[in-house]
């Protein structure tokens, strides 16, 4: 049987997937050491709360965050280390909103505010974040007319470009970024190998690489299901619209018909996407008793529905 285009996926997934690399950097030692090469002015003795796509929700009605690594050391210091492939031209928002959520932990009950914990957000972007042609850009508050002040608000932001080749930061950081980039490195780097060790027992980590691909599925097929009702309910509706505008007002008939095509269109989009994501979930070695799981649980449908999926699926696929 050939290979699913998610094992396909999965197999050259690097250390710039966000799955990949929140399971990573799960292992405590390594995560301490890449932060030791990120801040070498630091004395980081030891980390006492790690924990990979970590969510942290104000309040009920609040936007929550989920981080992709979330650390706090034995200082109280506390770390969100992110790392973004596609720009999506909103970093300083987001970074206002990571640090906003890190300094809910910051501050304990009853502690003096210039007792604050320092919190730090981390993000390795696969583009020049600002296109200012840095490799590193470190962003702190300060004050308009005095900018060598020193306004100390315990908050502190990094932003690396792995695809820079300026080399200003120091060669121990330079050897982690460049194994993100792919580019040849010091093999000789202790860390280097553990990192391409680790990186290796991820992707032979059966659980997660199930994991991964529900995952992936479940996101796939939001994406594709909304680009296809989308797509098909555009043209049903143009279609109805026109035939309807013949007879009771073109521009009525075609408000309504666009209504129908688009409710017509996201209902045949969902069931050729829901088909799609069954085949994916069977040729990636999922039994039945497993695929019928992940669409009533995860999926929400009805058990019979689910089965019918299924059969249908597997019709397809002899």
């Amino acid at each position: 049987m050939a290979k699913s285009n998610l094992e396909k996926r999965w197999e050259e997934a690097g250390l710039t997937d966000d799955f990949i690399f929140s399971k990573v950097f799960l292992d405590p030692q390594i995560t301490l050491e890449l932060l030791r090469r990120i801040f070498p002015e630091l004395v980081i003795k030891d980390i006492k709360v790690l924990n990979s796509q970590q969510e942290i929700k104000s309040t009920y009605d609040a936007k929550s965050v989920r981080f992709d690594i979330y650390i706090e050391d034995r200082d109280n210091n506390h770390y969100d280390i992110e790392m973004q492939v596609a720009d999506h031209h909103n970093l300083p928002q987001r970074n206002r909103f990571y640090q906003s959520s890190l300094s809910t932990a910051a501050y304990t009950k009853g502690q003096n505010y210039s007792q604050a914990d320092n919190t730090f957000v981390i993000f390795f972007c696969c583009f020049d974040p600002f296109g200012l042609g840095e490799q590193r850009y470190k962003v702190k508050r300060g004050i308009e007319a005095y900018p060598n002040y020193p306004y100390r608000d315990s908050e502190q932001t990094l932003f690396f470009d792995i695809t820079s080749l300026q080399k200003t930061v120091g060669p121990k950081l330079q050897h982690v970024l460049d194994l993100l980039a792919n580019r040849k490195l010091d093999e000789d780097d202790d860390f280097i190998i553990k990192l391409r060790q680790r990186i290796c027992f991820v992707k032979q980590n059966r659980k997660w690489r199930k994991e991964y691909m529900q995952r992936s599925l479940y996101e796939m097929d939001i994406e594709n299901e909304r680009n296809e009702a989308v797509r098909e309910g555009h043209e049903l509706g143009r279609q109805q619209g026109l035939k309807e505008g013949r007879h009771e007002g073109h521009e009525q008939g075609l408000k309504e018909g666009r209504e129908q095509g688009r409710e017509d269109g996201r209902k045949e989009g969902q069931a050729k996407e829901r088909l799609s994501l069954v085949t994916d979930l069977i040729q990636s070695g999922q039994n039945q008793a497993q695929v019928e799981n992940f669409l009533i649980n995860i999926r929400k449908m009805d058990p019979s529905q689910a089965t019918q999926y299924y059969q249908e699926a597997l019709r397809l696929l002899k």
